[in-house]
């Protein structure tokens, strides 16, 4: 049984934890279009079904401007007196982050994970509930399940073996798994876009794929990753306009009901977000997913294609992100699920390799969230999200 850490060395744990920087003066006031989005900027203007996604709601308006969003929150939050320490952050946490799969629930996409202070994370989700409560017509449900996430949160930092509930919202999702792997892999096919012919960028990508993932995977021949089909993929808002690609690979046999579908995920950089510590390459993701995700995805990698860096995983046979509309039927359901993500969170955000860091860890998160603060910042900038929405459709041309 490990010795309890001494006064002396709790004190020397929190301040190698704690952000170096010092504090600056108190900033609440937004920048003035801190959140806009400009409607004529050719990716928006020659991405129609992408505008028609920012035009519908502000919650999918929401979903595209992570960047911006993070940035304006690390901002807002300089003038904390005393700093909370860098946990490991999911980056974009927002409702429909929240996926089920046949290998289980919680929120998922780790594109943007990076080390920073816990209120990265809360105050996202805070917002993010607040919006989708606005867009079902539920009054108060935004702060309900804001409460119930809050709650989930701390106690699963004072105990991390804490497990949620199964939210009914999953268990319907889950009830609907029962097509085979045929349907399975036909749907997932349907949504590759055909890539023009380049069979040098589609070798290089197959060479580099068998290479990092039999390295990765000790013991998988070639045969496994053999290329079938390579197509784009386009879906998704916050990621839209980054590089995708879905790959149908040949598994462990010639048959074709056994194939396994890849996709590859251009990584974006993320450096120069305030509070955001963000390392080059691939790793941030892979640390966040193996952190935070209760069921990680199978051959995670990494592919080199012409001059882009791509980070690989590989599908599930039924995965369905939760939709605000879909998804929720009564204002109690989102609390399930807030209360979920809080608890999935609050294990993740401190987990470490050593034990006795991530027990000082939770320590010094629960001295330092600063509570009132968040919930003051999430009431603000999901008004000013809303109208930073509102200044982007009126800037949008008449028609689709």
């Amino acid at each position: 049984m490990r010795p309890t850490p001494t006064l002396a060395a709790v004190v020397a744990a929190v301040a190698a934890l704690a952000c170096a920087s010092t504090p600056k003066a108190a900033s609440d006031r937004p920048l003035p279009g801190a959140l806009d989005v400009q409607s004529e900027i050719p990716e928006i203007r020659n991405h129609p079904a992408l505008r028609a996604r920012l035009r519908a709601t502000p919650h999918g308006f929401f979903r595209f401007i992570n960047v911006a969003f993070t940035r304006e929150v690390c901002r807002r939050f300089e003038g904390l007196k005393v700093l909370q320490p860098a946990v490991t952050l999911h980056g974009d946490c927002h409702v429909e982050q929240y996926a089920v799969t046949e290998l289980g629930r919680g929120l998922t996409d780790f594109d943007d994970s990076a080390g920073g202070p816990a209120f990265v994370d809360l105050v996202r989700f805070g917002v993010s509930l607040q919006l989708a409560a606005r867009q079902r017509g539920w009054p108060g449900a935004g702060e309900a399940a804001y409460e119930a996430f809050r709650r989930g949160y701390r106690r699963a930092l004072q105990e991390p073996r804490t497990e949620a509930p199964e939210p009914a919202a999953a268990r319907r999702i889950k009830s609907t798994f029962g097509e085979g792997r045929a349907a399975s892999l036909a749907r997932s096919e349907a949504l590759m876009e055909t890539l023009p012919e380049q069979e040098p960028e589609i070798d290089a990508a197959r060479r580099e794929m068998v290479l990092t993932q039999v390295a990765r995977n000790a013991g998988m021949p070639e045969s496994f990753f053999r290329l079938k089909k390579i197509g784009l993929l386009r879906v998704g808002i916050g990621s839209a306009l980054s590089a995708k690609y879905l790959l149908r690979v040949e598994g462990p046999t010639e048959k074709d009901d056994d194939d396994v579908m890849i996709e590859a995920k251009e990584i974006l950089d993320r450096a120069g977000l305030g509070c955001i510590q963000v390392t080059p390459g691939p790793s941030r993701i892979f640390t966040g997913e193996q952190r935070l995700a209760y069921q990680p995805f199978r051959f995670p990698g990494v592919l080199h294609v012409g001059g882009r860096t791509f980070w690989v995983h590989a599908w599930t046979d039924h995965y369905v992100e939760l939709d605000i509309m879909k998804s929720l039927r009564t204002p109690e359901e989102p609390r399930e699920v807030a209360y979920d993500v809080g608890v999935q969170l609050g294990r993740g955000h401190p987990k470490r390799v050593d034990e006795e860091g991530a027990i000082l860890l939770r320590v010094e998160i629960v001295r330092t969230l600063p509570e009132d603060t968040i919930r003051k910042q999430i009431a603000a900038l999901t008004e000013e999200t809303l109208r930073a929405w509102g200044r982007f459709k009126a800037a949008l041309p008449a028609g689709p």
